[in-house]
């Protein structure tokens, strides 16, 4: 991942505790002991909630609350016309941030989804971006980019995106900490 500053890193155990402190559940009192067996799971309800809030984070937050990686080596490229190629993102990339195909002139930081107007002109191939003016439309899971260099070794030369960790841990700009959900209702 980037190397980026102000940048919390937390367990899953470390951020329920953090939430936990947040919500005044922590620190509990150690002075006496009391058993409950028809209670629910209050920590299975607020990891629930935290999983929801950072995919939530990821998926719309600012790009500088996000953790940001170049997935390059891990995108699976198919060619689908003469100057149109398809790029398979790796299960843990979120959204594009900023893509780059060898052979093009500038960088794309502009992702519409398919049904956007802007769009409709690259499906003709006299209107369609090119190496100069490449496109790149977010799919979801895949990415459909307009401009591919002609040829059989086109490669990715950046290809950043946020991206959810794959040790499971909490990575965020300490601001986004403050839009945690603070409320009761389960």
């Amino acid at each position: 991942m980037e190397s980026t500053p102000h940048f919390y890193n937390f367990t899953p155990e470390q951020m329920l505790a953090a939430y936990r402190e947040r919500l005044h559940l922590q620190p509990m009192m150690s002075d006496c002991d009391i058993a409950r067996s028809d209670g629910f799971d209050l920590d299975a309800k607020l990891m629930k909630r935290l999983n929801s809030w950072y995919g939530r984070l990821l998926l719309t937050g600012p790009l500088e609350w996000c953790p940001i990686d170049d997935v390059a080596a891990e995108v699976v490229l198919t060619r689908l016309d003469d100057d149109v190629m398809e790029a398979r993102l790796p299960a843990h990339a979120v959204r594009p941030v900023e893509w780059k195909l060898e052979g093009w002139r500038r960088t794309v930081t502009y992702f519409p989804s398919p049904n956007e107007h802007a769009v409709l002109r690259h499906l003709n191939p006299w209107t369609r971006g090119n190496t100069c003016d490449p496109a790149v439309v977010n799919m979801g899971n895949r990415l459909t980019l307009y401009g591919a260099p002609r040829g059989a070794d086109t490669t990715v030369a950046m290809a950043r995106c946020v991206v959810r960790p794959v040790d499971g841990n909490f990575v965020f700009h300490y601001c986004a900490f403050d839009t945690l959900p603070c409320d009761w209702n389960f």
